[in-house]
This record gives structure tokens, C-alpha cells and sequence, in this order.
């Protein structure tokens, strides 16, 4: 691949890494050399081979030194078809074509650190990361032994081993960027409840429903976090119709935090929308690509016509929020990345919670910004905007603690939690903060009553009338 890419690998990796080296002391990575051990339980547990996915895809964009050791694993409980460990190193190459990856056993001291996935006891020493998640819950420890977790094969849940590998990329990024290592730790965390503790068993962890009709969705954005919340959701056994929404192409330096993108869809500018349609495309989900901003998709008739059950909003520009609240949206989600390593999780409830313009202001500017990367730089010449820093992993993070809200959907006593939830990886011992938002005295959305509310609106499959009535 690399004689027909049409980039040289010194251009590759100055693009690709361009969004990574803006946040602040976070250069220095580029000789970073992580081993990875995937244990034996990946030949049989979904949630090992999850892990294994998603770890070896962050790593994948940034770290250019990857040596994995696993063993073979012909039966893969994930929707990929063939071998699982040539499909990883296959994937591993379409993201960095010049990345030097190798799958074969670790040597001593060939890696700046390894880190393990999955339960096994045997220790690759003090300085290891070990990862671990099954069903809601996941985690990881250096220096101590593990309490392992039940099997999830039955109910086939991704969201906890998924948050583990976000929680090991940033523990191990932290270390190539010269942030120093953590001491000895072990941490937890569910993301039923957003509660955590330094024994897996003591958090909430409740069966899953894995076979659910999601019914309509409209995705508004295809970027970093949509596009990753995309990726998770195929691994899913979840069926839903999802009108994927984003007029914006992809370039190299999209490539350093999607788990969609590829190397070859990034320099060719191919649409967002397009690869997220590519990932969702596993028979259960029904994905539909609209390669134009949300207020065209509103005005060429398609809201009303089809009725979204769900609003996902995952962009952040032309005014969208404004344009979603105008138009009475029923059960609308967010979810960005933050100025300090975080990430931020919003529900917004017709008339019972904040709604998107209390949370993101009523600027009428289209060409307004907010700052949802990593920090707000001034621009390298007159004639170029501004551009934020994204670090590779917190995409996959946020992406993850929405695909959790989306599974509470189904739980008879939604909402679990409150409706603004962050969490930061700047520290190895992170913490889920709540917070429950009202809606402004001043918000639009104070003279959208229930009764303004289009019929079809209020007959969508998450409208809930006892949740907004006593709000009225």
C-alpha cells in the first residue's frame, strides 16, 4: 500500500498527527514503541475481542510502533468475517500505511510499555496496563491483579470493554507524551449509573438488551464522534433506520480520532457520511447517507415525512442546534469532547430538560464555533481558521458514554441518570460528574409548548408524555 499512497510518509504523518500536537504537551510521541498481549479469552469472549478492536485502532492513530502478541482466533463473535487476528492488522494497515505493526511475541524490553487485554492473571510487570470489561463495567490496573468479570457472550454488550480501551489509550498516551506514569491502581467504572469504584463487583452491571429496535434515528454529524459511535453501534446486534447528516468531506488530519476513517478515505476527500454508511451496513442497521447540511435536509421534506424517534446532535456547525430546536425534535442527545481531556454527555427531554439552544446558546452567527476539541489556537495565517486539538482517544470516549444512554433507552425506568454527565482522562483516576439542567426562563424552547409539538413528534417511539406533561 505504501509505493501507491499518494502521500510520502513525512507529509502523512504531519498532516495525520496535526490535531494531536496542537494540545498542549502532547509532542513526543512519535518514536513511542506499545506492546500489546491480547489473552487467550479472545478466542472466546466478546468482550476481549472488543477490546482488542477498539485498543488496537486508537492505537493505531498515533502511535507508529505497535507489536501485538495474541493468538489465532478463527470464530469471531464480532460482525468480521475470517481470522480475527489478519483482519486487525489488516485494519491496523488502512489506517497508517506506514506504521510499522507487527503480530508476533513480545520480546523483553522491545516496548516503552505493554499493556494486556483481558482477565488472565499472569503479569508483564508493575509498569503494565492492564485492561479489562465485561457488560456495563469496565476498567484497568497497573501494579495489581485483576478481579475478574462474569462472561457477557450471552447479552453481547460492547459499552464496557469499549470505555476500558478508551481508559488504556489515554493511560498509555500519557506515558508517550512524557506526562509520567500512574502508580499503582486499580479502577473501575459503570456506565449504567456513571458510578465508580476499585473493585469491578461492587458496580452496577444489569443484563443488556442486545436485540432492540432503535426505530428512526438522525444522525447529525459524521465526524470524530459520530463517526465512532457508528462503528460501536455495528457491533451490536441493535437494528435501526439512520439517516446519517454531514455535507463535510474527510482529510489526513481527520485520521488521527475516527474509528470509521481510513487512511485511503482521508486524501481522497471522500464524504463522512459515506463511511459511517459503510460501517453501519450489517443487515440490522439500515443507514442512509445525505451529503448536505441539516437545515436542507429539513427543507427538502424529510422531517416530518419520516419522523426521527431519535435526534443525535454531532456537529457543531451552521447554527445546527438552533435549526433542531426550531423544527420541536423529540429525544435529543449530545456529546462532545472537551478543553481538558474530557468529555461531555447531554439528554435533552422535550420541556423536562435543558433543550440544545439552553446548552449551546442562541449565537445566530452560522460561522460560530464553539471550542469542543482540545483547546482554541489562533490561526496560522490570516487566511485560515482557527483549529482545535483533538486527542486521539476521546472521540472513542464519548462516542462510548453516548452508545450508553442509547442502550438505557430500553431500560423501564429511563432515565437512569441525570441529563449532563462529564468525565476527564487528564488523571488516571477519572470521575463521572452529574449534573441535572433545566431549561432557561429565556430559551426558545420556553414558548415551544407541548401543544406546538407536530403530531407525528408526539407519536415517536421515545415521546414520553407522563416525563414532559408535569412539566408544562
Amino acid at each position: 500500500m505504501n509505493s501507491e499512497f499518494p502521500l510520502s510518509r513525512e507529509e502523512w504523518y504531519r498532516t495525520r498527527d496535526d490535531r494531536t500536537k496542537r494540545v498542549d504537551n502532547c509532542t513526543g510521541f512519535e518514536k513511542f514503541k506499545v506492546g500489546v498481549v491480547i489473552r487467550n479469552e479472545v478466542k472466546s469472549e466478546f468482550s476481549v475481542q472488543v477490546m482488542s478492536l477498539v485498543t488496537l485502532n486508537i492505537l493505531a492513530r498515533w502511535c507508529r510502533n505497535v507489536t501485538v502478541q495474541m493468538p489465532d482466533v478463527v470464530v469471531s463473535q464480532l460482525p468480521i468475517a475470517g481470522n480475527l487476528r489478519e483482519n486487525l492488522a489488516r485494519m491496523m494497515r488502512k489506517i497508517d500505511p506506514f506504521g510499522s505493526f507487527a503480530f508476533e511475541e513480545i520480546q523483553d524490553n522491545q516496548n516503552d510499555v505493554i499493556t494486556t487485554l483481558g482477565f488472565q492473571t499472569d503479569s508483564y510487570g508493575e509498569d503494565a496496563v492492564s485492561v479489562g470489561g465485561s457488560g456495563w463495567v469496565g476498567g484497568f490496573t497497573i501494579g495489581e491483579p485483576q478481579t475478574p468479570l462474569k462472561s457477557d457472550n450471552e447479552n453481547r454488550n460492547p459499552i464496557g470493554p469499549a470505555f476500558a480501551s478508551c481508559l488504556g489509550a489515554s493511560e498509555v498516551f500519557r506515558r508517550a507524551v512524557g506526562l509520567g506514569k500512574s502508580q499503582s491502581l486499580s479502577r473501575w467504572y459503570s456506565l449504567f449509573d456513571f458510578n465508580s469504584a476499585n473493585d469491578p463487583r461492587k458496580l452496577a452491571n444489569p443484563a443488556f438488551k442486545s436485540k432492540v429496535g432503535l426505530g428512526r434515528i438522525y444522525q447529525i454529524g459524521c465526524g470524530a464522534v459520530g463517526s465512532s459511535l457508528d462503528i460501536l453501534m455495528s457491533l451490536t446486534d441493535w437494528g435501526a433506520e439512520i439517516a446519517l447528516i454531514d455535507y463535510d468531506r474527510m482529510e489526513p488530519s481527520n485520521c488521527n480520532r475516527s474509528l470509521s476513517f481510513e487512511a485511503s478515505d482521508c486524501v481522497s476527500s471522500g464524504y463522512k457520511a459515506d463511511a459511517c454508511a459503510r460501517v453501519l451496513n450489517n443487515g440490522r442497521i439500515q443507514p442512509r447517507a445525505f451529503r448536505d447540511t441539516y437545515a436542507k435536509f429539513v427543507e427538502q421534506g424529510n422531517y416530518l415525512m419520516i419522523p426521527p424517534d431519535i435526534v443525535l446532535c454531532l456537529a457543531n456547525e451552521q447554527n445546527v442546534w438552533a435549526t433542531i430546536q426550531s423544527n420541536f425534535p423529540p429525544l435529543a442527545l449530545h456529546a462532545t469532547t472537551t478543553i481538558n481531556w474530557g468529555t461531555n454527555l447531554g439528554r435533552h427531554l422535550p420541556k423536562t430538560d435543558w433543550c440544545l439552544m439552553c446548552r449551546f446558546g442562541q449565537e445566530l452567527n452560522h460561522e460560530f464555533v464553539p471550542i469542543c476539541g482540545e483547546g482554541q489556537l489562533r490561526p496560522e495565517s490570516n487566511a485560515n481558521p482557527s483549529v482545535e486539538g483533538v486527542l486521539p482517544f476521546l472521540p472513542t470516549a464519548a462516542s462510548v458514554i453516548l452508545l450508553s444512554e442509547i442502550a438505557k433507552l430500553s431500560v423501564s425506568k429511563y432515565p437512569v441518570n441525570r441529563n449532563f454527565v462529564t468525565f476527564t482522562f487528564r488523571r488516571s483516576e477519572g470521575q463521572f460528574v452529574q449534573l441535572q439542567k433545566k431549561p432557561k426562563e429565556n430559551c426558545v424552547c420556553s414558548e415551544q409548548s407541548l401543544d406546538l409539538y407536530p403530531s407525528q413528534i408526539r407519536a415517536t417511539k421515545y415521546w414520553n408524555a407522563d416525563l414532559t406533561r408535569r412539566h408544562c
